[in-house]
């Protein structure tokens, strides 16, 4: 599946055209206006790559920078006319990846995205990063070093996708997941990984009905992905009237 890349503000080389030339540049391409937009996308997919056109954002560029940091681990580019060596060393300690100084063509802007995503993936060699933290929610529990969930004490028998899809659910909750970060997830192409992911949720809202988790539900988010959510039980076992949609 091609990596997925956030343009933030107008294009870097004219007004569309580097949203439509990204496409032969093996990216798949979302365009924004506005930060706020940017971080509301980041909330909902998983990104590759960030790439900012500071001079339509020259104002707030660098009060923006931190929080798309925090928001993403994917390397952000910003994309420029200013030449003032001050003001790419404020984007970097700001946050950026990379500041790349216009003109650049869209080739160019492209190239440097791909190595900085290869970078990432290259980078630490194993046994270097920290562990993935447990995930907890509710009675559910996920320890992704082990690969191992459970349900308050009794053990939770998922295949490796399901695991991976309900640990990215579980590391969100409250919080739509789309399909294609659930594609990306299951090693899927879009088409496919849809059809697998729903696959996967059926499973995984069997398991967690039969494992008793009834405070867990697995939401579908119409045509968009899915949510885990979890409803702490009331004092006398009543529930919202809302149920997921149980698979047998």
């Amino acid at each position: 599946m091609l990596p997925l890349c956030l343009i933030v503000g107008s294009d870097a080389v004219d007004p569309a055209g580097l949203h439509r030339e990204f496409d032969g540049f093996g990216f798949k391409p979302y365009a924004v206006a506005t930060f706020s937009s940017a971080l509301g996308m980041i909330r909902q997919w998983q990104f590759d790559a960030v790439l900012v056109d500071g001079d339509g954002h020259a104002g707030s560029l660098l009060h923006a920078l931190p929080e798309l940091r925090d928001r993403s681990n994917a390397p952000i580019v910003v994309v420029w006319s200013d030449s003032a060596e001050r003001r790419q060393i404020e984007a970097l300690q700001g946050g950026a990846t990379e500041v790349i100084v216009k003109p650049a063509s869209a080739r160019l802007i492209a190239a440097k995205l791909h190595r900085l995503i290869e970078i990432g993936k290259e980078r630490p060699p194993a046994g270097a990063e920290e562990p993935r933290a447990v995930v907890r929610l509710g009675p559910l529990r996920l320890d992704p070093r082990r690969a191992a969930a459970s349900v308050g004490d009794a053990p939770l028998v998922l295949t490796t996708g399901e695991f991976e899809l309900l640990l990215l659910l579980a590391s969100r909750p409250g919080e739509f997941v789309h399909r294609d970060t659930i594609a990306r997830t299951l090693g899927s192409g879009a088409g496919e990984g849809r059809r697998s992911a729903d696959m996967h949720i059926c499973r995984i809202r069997k398991k967690l009905r039969d494992a008793g988790a009834k405070t867990l539900r697995v939401e579908t988010v119409y045509g968009r992905g899915y949510c885990l959510r979890f409803e702490e039980e009331s004092p006398l076992g009543m529930f919202a009237t809302r149920h997921p949609q149980w698979c047998a």
